[in-house]
């Protein structure tokens, strides 16, 4: 994977708040809710702490090393910066990271319920399931406790009481992938309120080829 290396700084900005407008359109961030940032080296571009993603602008844009230290911007880092970097030191694939508080995943994480949906094929092959960690205060070492557990298998993840996280090559694949979960969720709502007593699961030989599939996808 080519990465950011030879992207310019300015394009990484615009796609980063390109992003975040789109999750304020789709109601996924309130107006201090939520970050996104793109890894280029060692170096890390980010969305600031306590600004609105929907009046964002590329100048906003801050930067940071990977021990959360400011190197480009006015702005101060968000407090979830080491929920940022983690990813990226464990998994060289991933260039960028969101998290927002989607209102389906995050109910799920509140509640501390993990995501599987055996009636879904995409579902399956997409995700496999998404895992919930386990409470840490925001800011603080512990929210990211469980990352190290999880990150290496899992593209999506929530954090319980708390929202969801998601890596990708780019922000807009990241946020891409919470929005698929947060699609699945709303017709996983639908159908169990409206029809409780269905048995809609498929098949467990056809889970297999599913779960067959996710793992070919992921490589």
């Amino acid at each position: 994977m080519a990465g950011y290396d030879n992207v310019p700084d300015y394009e990484i900005k615009r796609q980063i708040v390109e992003v975040a407008q789109m999750m304020n359109r789709k109601s996924l961030v309130g107006t201090y809710e939520g970050n996104i940032s793109v890894r280029k080296g060692n170096k890390v571009y980010e969305t600031p702490s306590g600004n609105s993603k929907e009046l964002l602008t590329e100048g906003k844009i801050i930067c940071v090393d990977m021990d959360g230290k400011v190197l480009e911007g006015e702005l101060a880092p968000t407090s979830e910066t080491p929920m940022h970097t983690i990813c990226y030191t464990l998994r060289d694939d991933v260039e960028s990271v969101v998290h927002c508080h989607a209102p389906y995943c995050t109910a799920f994480a509140q509640a501390n319920m993990a995501y599987d949906d055996p009636a879904s094929p995409e579902f399956q092959i997409l995700f496999g399931k998404v895992p919930c960690l386990k409470y840490g205060t925001p800011g603080s070492p512990d929210i990211i406790a469980e990352l190290p557990k999880y990150i290496q298998d899992y593209d999506v993840v929530f954090l319980q009481n708390h929202g969801v996280l998601a890596v990708g090559s780019t922000p807009l694949e990241a946020y891409s992938r919470i929005m698929s979960v947060e699609m699945l969720l709303q017709v996983y709502y639908i159908r169990k309120t409206l029809f409780p007593n269905a048995q809609c699961d498929l098949p467990a030989e056809e889970l297999e080829v599913l779960a067959k599939m996710h793992q070919d996808k992921r490589g």
